[in-house]
């Protein structure tokens, strides 16, 4: 039996046309060709470049506190040098933005262990920070140069606000003052 060539002709052809399509689906739609050449484009298109907020679950206006003194944990340079137990209170006030706070904190050292000579510079009571709110969540972020990650992350009710202190700092040092993780708990005042 003789093959006929216009079968091994169109089996060809659509053996070329298969690996055409797979050849421009796989290796040549992906690229790009622009000024420079080919380029890979971004793998994950951006659906959503503006961050979302949520708007506050409650009013966290008023004052809060601490029930008790709280341990802060002291690194210097990434050692650990020490404590400090802390009463807290926080005064929280509205700004214009449904989702921004104002934050005065004070505090108290209820008692501090550190090695000698270890450089920690105690932290100033009052501080002033910044708390942006989302849903259920309040991030407290400080001002100015020295600090480059948020001061706190906390959720909170009607009446508690609980969360993890990270007062991350550098100047001479590199200065971490810390809670454990949901370490610190305020009650609303009345």
């Amino acid at each position: 039996m003789t093959k006929n060539p216009l079968v091994s002709i169109g089996v060809a052809a659509v053996s070329f046309v298969v690996t055409f399509v797979v050849l421009y689906a796989f290796v040549l739609q992906p690229l790009m060709i622009n000024d420079s050449g080919f380029q890979t484009p971004n793998a994950s298109p951006t659906i959503n470049p503006q961050p979302t907020t949520l708007t506050p679950a409650r009013d966290l206006s008023g004052t809060w506190k601490t029930a008790f003194p709280t341990k802060f944990n002291i690194q210097i340079d990434g050692e650990n040098v020490g404590y400090e137990n802390r009463t807290m209170t926080w005064v929280i006030t509205k700004t214009s933005s449904e989702s921004i706070v104002n934050v005065e904190v004070t505090f108290t050292n209820a008692g501090r262990e550190l090695v000698a000579d270890s450089g920690y510079t105690p932290d100033v009571s009052p501080m002033f920070l910044k708390g942006t709110i989302s849903g259920t969540r309040l991030t407290l972020e400080a001002s100015g140069n020295y600090y480059s990650e948020p001061v706190g992350e906390f959720n909170f009710t009607s009446d508690i606000i609980d969360g993890t202190w990270h007062d991350h700092w550098e100047l001479l040092y590199e200065q971490n003052v810390y809670t454990a993780t949901n370490g610190l708990t305020l009650a609303k005042q009345p």
